[in-house]
């Protein structure tokens, strides 16, 4: 793709910059929002320490650079944005807009590592735009993450300190590699971010392999913002700079070429432990492949959702809702007829809507969707329409499975939403959704709509995972075995971030669909392997029995195995 990065001057945005070349894109243009004055400013959203140098990274890299002023004010400081006049997001719009007014561009590159506020706001934008967002450092693990920018030769100092256990007599100007040994003690001593993203320390990077010049200090000043004697503040204000041609890298080189001799990491690199075998070495897909040739085909009717292709007529029309006392409402048997895929869809999602409204319920309460579509090359038009009522930020999760449906009833639906009494008055449930739209190498983006997770109290409910690599957003190549253990490191990884404190073996209810019953003890032991053998195949509670871990067996195509997970929780709550 044709890229737009968004730069600060710091070793994040540049070392993204980086990733999305070795991701195979093209930086065609760099934008920059500097502050209206010439100090810095306090931003949510920004660095604008340094802002004098970077009027100077056009010249370094050679691409044309969009800069704009900026106030600096969060008007809109909730968790979810939405557009908002005079905030400083707004000036973040209106660049992005100037340069894909003039340039061609299709993405852009922000280097967010764990600032969710940061992130959501570059992902409003670039929905707004029509961009895909690239931010291939989120979530990464910070003290690799340092590591890895030192080995790509990121050649950046510090110059601005706001933590305790930072000194700006002590730190200002030091380069990445004087920093790290501190950093590391600080973290280990305060909680401090290796990498600074709590705010601790900003940088500005002098050189880096992209460059064809670089960056040379003539004069600066130090600047003591505050002298506190916990966690004094201060940085450097760049009085004068100048840019020095690098002998070794012609101007004329791609930037594909000025970084082909680094160790940047690729998602081959970052998913090679999947490969890995506890005890076995390299795990190959010899067997997984003989098993498919030699395992006979399933008998004709090996389960209830095969069952359904040979009913004739169309399925039974009875909608059917459930609520229980903690404000859980169940809706099923909603379908939708027809031959038309489309109109299913808006058939189904009219009753969906109505039955919502019956129960006093909005389709915000929605927690989750299961949709069932009988041929998924209409996916496509079945989203469409789906997008159509579910518009909002945050939608709930989803799912969406091929089945074997009658031809009459193309599409059918199931869904989970939740309202509460309190003091006589049904309420809205507190929630909590992530919805993670930009590319990474983390888990992969959701650019539908649906969010990956909704955490209602205790109860976090997770968006179906499919082995989509995350920095390609394709399916990964190698087998049954890698696609189960990259669906589960997705979903480990989704609820570790809703809460850092649950993980796989929390998780209470789960289904997996296959595409052959032969990858059914596959699944199983991949499962119990990456759980420890926690998750049993039933758990009985006072009015229930839920079912833990299911396997069905569907046709998907080329997909050989999902991971539903529908309902994790924490392990005190169980």
């Amino acid at each position: 793709m044709r890229v737009v990065a968004l730069i600060s001057g710091g070793k994040d945005s540049c070392y993204n910059m980086v990733q999305c070349v070795a991701a195979g894109h093209n930086i065609v243009a760099l934008a920059n929002l500097r502050p209206h004055t010439k100090d810095e400013l306090d931003s949510y959203m920004y660095q604008t320490v340094g802002h004098q140098g970077v009027e100077l990274y056009a010249e370094a890299i050679g691409v044309p650079l969009f800069r704009q002023t900026t106030q600096g004010v969060a008007v809109l400081q909730e968790q979810v944005y939405t557009p908002t006049a005079e905030d400083e997001v707004e000036d973040l719009y209106h660049l992005l807009k100037k340069v894909k007014d003039e340039v061609d561009i299709d993405a852009v590159a922000v280097g967010a590592i764990l600032s969710d506020y940061q992130r959501i706001r570059v992902e409003n934008v670039c929905s707004r735009l029509g961009l895909v967002a690239l931010a291939y450092l989120w979530r990464r693990d910070q003290g690799e993450l340092l590591q890895e920018m030192i080995d790509c030769r990121i050649d950046a100092i510090v110059i601005k300190v706001a933590a305790l256990g930072l000194d700006p007599a002590k730190h200002l100007g030091m380069t990445l590699v004087e920093l790290q040994p501190h950093i590391i003690k600080m973290k280990e001593k305060y909680g401090l971010n290796i990498c600074g993203e709590g705010g601790e320390y900003e940088t500005f990077t002098l050189d880096c392999p992209l460059f064809i010049k670089t960056i040379v200090i003539d004069k600066f000043e130090t600047v003591i913002h505050s002298n506190d004697a916990i966690a004094p503040v201060g940085y450097l204000n760049f009085k004068k700079l100048h840019l020095v041609s690098k002998e070794h890298v012609p101007v004329t080189s791609s930037m594909a070429e000025r970084i082909r001799r680094i160790p940047a990491k690729t998602w081959q690199d970052l998913l090679s432990d999947l490969t890995q075998e506890s005890g076995d070495g390299k795990l190959t897909d010899h067997d997984e492949d003989s098993l498919e040739e030699t395992v006979p085909p399933p008998p004709e009717f090996n389960s209830p959702l095969k069952c359904v292709g040979f009913i004739e007529g169309p399925l039974p029309d009875c909608p059917t809702s459930k609520r229980n006392r903690a404000g859980w409402c169940w809706l099923g048997g909603i379908i939708g007829g027809g031959e038309d895929c489309a109109e299913a869809t808006r058939q189904a999602l009219r009753k969906l809507n109505t039955m919502i409204m019956n129960q006093g319920l909005s389709l915000l309460e929605l927690v989750a969707v299961t949709l069932y579509v009988g041929d998924m090359s209409q996916y496509a038009a079945v989203n469409t329409e789906y997008l159509k009522l579910f518009r909002w930020n945050n939608p709930p999760v989803r799912i969406c499975v091929e089945t074997v449906l009658p031809h009459e009833t193309p599409v059918m639906m199931e869904a989970l939403a939740c309202k509460v009494l309190v003091q006589d008055e049904m309420q809205s449930c507190d929630r909590h959704t992530m919805h993670v739209q930009g590319v990474s190498h983390w888990a992969p983006a959701n650019i539908g709509p649906y969010s990956q997770a909704i955490r209602i109290g205790d109860i976090i409910y997770v968006a179906g995972q499919i082995a989509l690599v995350p920095g390609t957003m394709q399916m990964i190549e190698g087998g049954v075995k890698k696609q189960c253990r990259l669906i589960l490191r997705h979903i480990g990884r989704i609820v570790k971030a809703m809460d850092p404190n649950t993980q796989l073996r929390d998780v209470v209810q789960g289904i997996c669909y296959v595409t052959h019953p032969s990858y059914i003890p596959e699944a199983r032991q991949e499962w119990e392997k990456e759980t420890n053998n926690a998750i049993v195949d039933y758990m009985k509670k006072p009015d229930a029995v839920l079912m833990v871990t299911e396997c069905q067996f569907v046709d998907a195509g080329t997909m050989k195995i999902m991971y539903l997970l529908w309902s994790a929780m924490y392990q005190q709550y169980i």
